[in-house]
């Protein structure tokens, strides 16, 4: 009786598993750079079914390291399918998913990507020293491939990488914001320090796109992404000053007085910024944000600050956690002044 028990078990697991293998209908293809033939790793694909009306189920995947692809749809309706990475044009097929009744697959074939007209033009070899590389769906830039003047800062480099754009005060990159980051993690201080760096700190500027940290904790794409803008420093670049002073003078007693210094480090950055000017302007800097505009009236504005962040890991987490702590110390001033004098006479009524 037991052993019949125990075949009647293994008969009713063996019959799960078999309906849980047949529970999706499958796609496959391959992507590859339409110029060359050169297969894509990383690139992105992304699937859209309307099962019911006003009803979207969404999934993604990646190309392997042959430029394959395989991706699942549990739903019957019509699919649509894109295929897209940094640097090349989207393409979409359009086909019919049969959802958990039937296990088929699916052949796409091959997908080419068109690279764009910006990349085409940009990865020509100047000098035997390529502008730009791809890492999967990572593009890297050589900054020893950009002609600059010497003595170059850091914001003149990044202003030349083809697609990047400066509106608003803010960087584009195709027309997307961009998240800086330096060697990986988030820039201290922002893009203000950019003008502050000699170009020569950067060995490599990599663009790419990185997923939420909830995505990269649970391994579920949530479509929530940055444009990100990855400085990678030469070592002898790293835990050392760098910054300006300013000064002007004007008769009458105008004037104006800054000192602006940034220590980059991977573990320990400061920033200190103190200003001193009479001449109607409250400027200020802090971490992450900073303002410059005129005083209501005429007169003084003093402002200065001192801020410091320490970067850890948590062993074993270094994938996903990087812990920090800022301290912030903010000293700000300004005064105004105004006078007027108005005189109103009538001769004559009317």
């Amino acid at each position: 009786m037991e052993n019949v028990i125990k075949k009647l078990f293994v008969a009713v697991l063996l019959c799960l598993m078999q309906t849980t293998v047949c529970t999706a209908d499958t796609f496959k293809g391959k992507i590859v750079n339409a110029e060359t033939g050169e297969i894509l790793i990383g690139a992105t694909v992304r699937s859209e079914i309307n099962p019911e009306p006003g009803w979207s189920m969404q999934n993604s995947t990646e190309t392997d390291s042959t430029g394959c692809f395989t991706l699942d749809s549990e739903w019957e309706g019509r699919i649509m399918i894109t295929f897209s990475m940094i640097g090349y044009k989207n393409s979409r097929k359009v086909d019919y998913a049969y959802g958990p009744e039937v296990k088929d697959t699916t052949d796409l074939g091959t997908i080419r990507l068109q690279p764009t007209a910006l990349m085409l033009q940009e990865v020509e070899v100047k000098a035997k020293v390529p502008r730009i590389t791809m890492r999967g769906d990572t593009i890297v830039f050589n900054p020893e491939a950009f002609k600059l003047k010497e003595g170059a800062r850091l914001d003149e480099l990044i202003k030349k990488l083809p697609g990047v754009q400066r509106r608003d005060g803010k960087l584009y990159w195709n027309d997307k914001p961009i998240r800086l980051m330096m060697n990986g993690k988030d820039m201290f201080g922002g893009d203000q320090i950019l003008g502050q760096l000699p170009a020569d700190v950067a060995d490599k500027l990599k663009v790419y796109d990185r997923k939420s940290e909830l995505a990269r904790h649970t391994g579920n794409d949530d479509g929530d992404e940055d444009h990100v803008l990855d400085i990678q420093v030469k070592p002898g670049f790293l835990d050392k000053w760098y910054g300006d002073i300013e000064a002007q003078y004007q008769t009458k007693k105008r004037y104006s007085a800054a000192i602006t210094a940034s220590r980059l480090s991977d573990q320990d950055p400061h920033m200190i910024y103190a200003q001193a000017n009479n001449a109607n302007r409250y400027v200020d800097k802090t971490i992450g944000s900073s303002m410059n505009r005129n005083i209501d009236g005429d007169g003084k504005s003093q402002y200065g600050s001192y801020n410091y962040q320490h970067n850890w890991q948590t062993k074993g987490t270094q994938q996903y956690t990087s812990n920090r702590f800022n301290i912030s110390a903010n000293m700000g001033h300004s005064d105004g002044w105004n006078s007027g004098k108005a005189s109103t006479e009538t001769f004559f009524p009317n």
